[in-house]
């Protein structure tokens, strides 16, 4: 939608409190009134741009479990995680903002647990269909494990090695459910 892609682009390129609805009315191409016929607010915008994050991650995320092993799921969730890491680069900036600004945070806060418990529930059960004890504690590891490379990617190093963390990682992740499986 036309208004969640301006909203974010001012939001990421002017902050959150420095963008106004006309302006991202304006980004758009729309009037100030049809914007706030879909959006009663700022704010609304911002939970709207959280959670169409989070239904495209669950849409994919169902599609991956869809006629495919559990370790075949776990590759493609991996392969669609860094796809996304690469594309959304935007977004997901936006969010470190939003999750490191306390009174952003708030406004966002049951959206991004929401999307939390899904990554979570999901990864446990690929871990538990394969096999892996303690599943959902080693998928809040794997989930840390993405969470901390989004974060060298998006924000700390300027040419992150993004591909060959992809490979290792991955062949990690699946080491670990053979492993566990082995046992």
């Amino acid at each position: 939608m036309k208004l969640l892609q301006a909203a974010m682009t001012l939001f990421e390129a002017n902050g959150y409190f420095a963008t106004t609805i006309e302006q991202i009315s304006q980004q758009a191409g729309v009037s100030k009134g049809l914007t706030y016929n879909y959006f009663r607010s700022k704010e609304e915008l911002l939970i709207a741009l959280v959670e169409d994050a989070t239904s495209r991650m669950a849409s994919v995320s169902s599609e991956l479990s869809e006629g495919r092993s559990a370790s075949e799921s776990v590759a493609s969730f991996l392969n669609v995680f860094f796809t996304f890491l690469k594309t959304e680069k935007t977004y997901l900036k936006l969010q470190l903002t939003i999750l490191h600004t306390p009174e952003l945070r708030k406004i966002v806060d049951a959206a991004v647990k929401q999307r939390a418990e899904m990554l979570l529930k999901q990864v446990s059960r690929w871990m538990k269909d394969l096999g892996v004890e303690k599943s959902r504690d080693n998928a809040r590891i794997i989930l840390a494990m993405l969470d901390g490379v989004a974060l060298h990617y998006l924000s700390i190093y300027d040419k992150y090695p993004l591909d060959a963390v992809q490979k290792q990682l991955t062949r990690n992740i699946l080491d670990l459910c053979r492993q566990h499986k082995d046992e």
